[in-house]
């Protein structure tokens, strides 16, 4: 039996997408660009802090490998966060009942953060409470629960 998918399911998966190409072009440009700003930037102000005797000279390499860790550590991180979100939109687009479910947490994650930054005086955190709590709403309708198999409707 075919199921016919709701069509703010796809704006949803399509939008789960999108954030994962965000996030792995994002993660990308950080290993690619940032390690050789960083090298840079730090090399200078080491040697202006060595020179004026506050820091000891092998303290400069030192940090500098720390920080290009971190960077790799949250850029991989990053990718293995946007690959999720393809498989959560192929979850969406196919109506898989863990795809609904994760949905829901997510946003409800989401709609807690922007409240929170809102509370903190955050206003550009808006759009994204309305986005959230529009999906949030929007999940929890019984056409879309019956695409995922969470609710039967009766015809």
């Amino acid at each position: 039996m075919e199921k016919n998918r709701p069509s703010g399911v796809t704006i949803v998966a399509i939008l789960a997408i999108v954030s994962g190409i965000i996030l792995i072009v994002g993660a990308v440009f950080t290993i690619y660009l940032v390690p050789s700003i960083i090298t840079s930037q730090l090399s200078r102000d080491m040697s202006e802090l060595t020179s004026t005797n506050q820091l000891s000279p092998e303290f400069g390499p030192t940090l500098t490998g720390a920080i290009i860790n971190i960077v790799y550590i949250v850029s991989s991180a990053a990718i293995a966060l946007g690959i999720a979100w393809f498989g959560l939109a192929w979850g969406l687009f196919t109506g898989k009942g863990w795809a609904w479910l994760i949905t829901v947490i997510l946003a409800i994650i989401s709609v807690v953060f922007s409240i929170v930054a809102i509370m903190g005086a955050n206003i550009t955190s808006i759009p994204t409470l309305i986005i959230s709590g529009i999906i949030l709403y929007y999940m929890y309708r019984p056409q879309v629960k019956s695409y995922f198999g969470r609710v039967k409707i009766s015809k």
